[in-house]
């Protein structure tokens, strides 16, 4: 029974390690089960993957389950909203993962046998999880021993109190036969990917082949907008030869406006005069910590000295023109709080000390009385004329200052621990002294002390400034006449610039978005733009001290983005590509009867600029940035010969190859051809699983329900 007693014993410590791999991957079976009918109602359904439906209500359950396992893991009775969403988040993580590589692991016969699980446990190739547990690795050596992971499965497996124990052991094995299916798959697909000979030869000669060129160069901003005007031709030609660079997710813009709840200067005055009524009981308090814990927003008190200049000039000049222990200043504003401070000691004390230490540490299991003993040996010794810095060098455990003797130079107050400062500016030049310290026990010698100045310990209590009742009731009384006079786009709009209200604007909300720059937990929000129609305007909700009335702006459902949508960015590609169409006119002007670059450049007044070394497999140009059909073009070039105008993305190009170094000859690509399939497989991890989520035509709706 010897091992069910440690088991209870490391129970936690064992089972805290597996939280992260176990969490993230919970098992998730029970939603995989639920399929699509024409006979169901859909409107329970939280997904639609691959042609499966996952009802609601299988989703939560398992939620609630994978929620009762971090608790029970973290020993929490309650958690907060964050939690909750990161634990929805890798269920939903999971589910997918689940759904989508699923139906692959049937289609490729890919599995975990119980022979590998039970390798993968306690066999040859045992998971890195289970060896970092400790009641599983001998207790001299530290080692990984196998036959420790096989008793403790026969002990949880035999004691109805383990029960817990072994369920979630379970849930393990599961995580980790997840991993092994996923890592199985993953690995099929990347020794399947293959890079031939002529495509590692091509990528040699794409790196290494040079190309020295010059330019000329016509900048777009040349040409004013309003002499390239697309027409409605133009922009209808530009879209459609663009479609696929307008793909969309669904997503809401918003426009809003914020109605702050702030407090108005009755409340300021009304809370100054509530706080003052503290100050006798603050001046008369016993103990100021209690009070300070009992009375302040601020629960601890700063029990650090300071000296004139090192406060804010208002409260320096209260304190310190005539400084006394308790004396009062305030009640004083600062930020958005009201202030009340106390002398609660004065002292003189040096402004800095130079003194150097013995550090002996306190290990896990070390008792203390003998630790301080070999202290108090060490101060014997030095006072016994032994070198303090020869003994700080053989003996203390501070790597910083030992080497050094144990000097730590000259410090200021509040620099060191509470205990160390004490020691040393509290006493005097030549003391040796005993402390102890998170560190463990130091030996200490003040070497020297700076001249002496008034120092105050100033105690402070605060109070929160902050709005009425009737304060949060105009404001919102204000948004809510805003919101039912303005329920409209356009009168949304003209109350803004009338009021002038500032506009704020939230761009490509997606349905499970749970924030919103500038306001706390917004989700309600999220939802509203998801049920509204465009050009609605909502009602008004309160996010934090903020009352907040949105207008709905534009709906953007997944696939290619209509012309309206997009209108900006295609109006703003087909005027680019009209003053292209004027700039290659007077470069073709300009290169009648034949031409070099200098006599373009000359008569078209631009400069002729140079690019040394340009290869294929780098589509820039110093200077400009990247140009792929300028770097492109050049290498379809011969040596000397002029380009046509090309359209680049900075201006249009007339190029001409100067000299092109062909790469350095050599018969064997394997070298470049493992560069190639290394970095294919890289890629397979993320872009497979992109690709597989595209093909399920992922249906989610977990909008609907949180």
């Amino acid at each position: 029974m010897a091992i069910i007693g440690k088991i209870r014993e490391r129970m936690g410590v064992f089972l805290v390690i597996f939280v992260g791999l176990a969490l993230a991957l919970f098992t998730l079976e029970g939603l995989l089960t639920s399929n699509s009918s024409i006979f169901r109602d859909t409107r329970n359904d939280i997904a639609e993957i691959g042609g499966s439906t996952v009802s609601a209500q299988d989703f939560e359950g398992q939620v609630n389950k994978m929620t009762a396992f971090y608790k029970s893991q973290n020993k929490q009775d309650n958690i907060d909203q964050a939690t909750t969403d990161m634990i929805r988040e890798q269920a939903w993580s999971q589910l997918l993962s689940d759904m989508v590589y699923g139906k692959q692991y049937e289609q490729t016969h890919v599995s975990v046998g119980v022979d590998e699980l039970w390798d993968m446990v306690q066999g040859r190739f045992v998971h890195p999880k289970i060896k970092e547990v400790p009641i599983f690795q001998d207790s001299i050596t530290k080692q990984f021993k196998p036959v420790l992971v096989k008793k403790y499965l026969e002990a949880i497996q035999n004691d109805e109190k383990a029960a817990s124990a072994y369920e979630q052991w379970l849930n393990f094995e599961d995580a980790i036969r997840k991993e092994r299916l996923s890592q199985k798959y993953t690995t099929l697909l990347k020794q399947g990917l293959y890079v031939t000979a002529a495509q590692a030869k091509q990528d040699y000669i794409a790196k290494n082949r040079s190309a020295k060129i010059k330019y000329v160069v016509m900048n777009y901003n040349v040409i004013p907008d309003s002499a390239a005007v697309p027409g409605e031709k133009d922009l209808k030609n530009y879209y459609e030869k663009h479609r696929s660079e307008y793909k969309q997710e669904t997503s809401r813009k918003i426009e809003y406006v914020t109605f702050d709840v702030l407090p108005s200067g009755e409340d300021k005055e009304a809370a100054r005069a509530d706080f003052a009524r503290m100050t006798e009981d603050f001046r008369n308090a016993a103990n100021d910590s209690e009070f300070v814990a009992r009375n302040s927003e601020t629960k601890s008190a700063d029990e650090s000295y300071h000296t004139r200049g090192s406060l804010s000039p208002a409260l320096d000049s209260m304190l310190f023109d005539s400084l006394y222990k308790g004396k009062i200043a305030g009640p004083y504003q600062e930020g958005n709080f009201f202030k009340i401070a106390k002398v609660a000691d004065v002292k003189d004390s040096p402004d800095s000390v130079k003194a150097r230490h013995i550090l002996i540490k306190i290990n896990p299991g070390d008792d203390t009385l003998k630790v301080r003993a070999r202290a108090d040996s060490l101060k014997k010794m030095i006072k016994g004329g032994r070198n303090f810095a020869d003994l700080a060098k053989k003996i203390s455990e501070d790597p910083g200052s030992g080497s050094k003797g144990g000097d730590l130079g000259w410090f200021t107050e509040g620099t060191m621990v509470k205990p160390f400062n004490d020691a040393c500016f509290n006493g005097k030049k030549g003391d040796l002294s005993i402390v102890e310290s998170p560190f463990g026990f130091h030996v200490i010698e003040v070497q020297d002390i700076s001249k002496k100045s008034k120092r105050a310990k100033i105690i402070t209590i605060d109070r929160l400034i902050e709005p009425s009742s009737k304060t949060d009731r105009d404001v919102f009384n204000r948004a809510n006449m805003f919101a039912g006079q303005n329920n409209s786009g356009n009168a949304f709009e003209k109350a803004l610039a009338d009021q002038k209200l500032n506009k704020r604007i939230a761009d490509n909300i997606k349905e499970n978005d749970k924030t919103i720059a500038g306001l706390e937990s917004p989700r309600e929000l999220v939802r509203w733009a998801y049920k509204a129609k465009k050009d609605e305007v909502s009602r008004v909700y309160q996010f934090g001290n903020k009352y907040v009335v949105a207008h709905l702006v534009e709906i953007k459902e997944k696939g290619i983005a209509p012309m309206e949508q997009v209108k900006d960015q295609v109006e703003a590609g087909a005027r680019k590509e009209k003053k292209a169409a004027l700039m290659e006119e007077k470069f073709k002007a300009a290169l009648q009867g034949g031409s070099s670059i200098e006599d373009l450049g000359r008569k078209l007044n631009l400069e002729i600029k140079n690019v040394d070394y340009m290869t294929f497999a780098s589509p820039y140009i110093s200077g400009v940035g990247k140009e792929a059909e300028v770097v492109g073009t050049v290498f379809t070039l011969k040596q000397g010969m002029l380009s046509a105008p090309i359209q680049g993305t900075a201006g249009v190009f007339v190029a001409v190859v100067e000299q092109f170094t062909e790469a350095a000859q050599k018969k064997d690509f394997a070298e470049e051809g493992k560069q190639l399939q290394n970095a294919l497989r890289q890629r397979v991890d993320y872009e497979a699983f992109n690709a597989l989520k595209e093909k399920a035509n992922i249906q989610d709706n977990r909008g609907r329900f949180y």
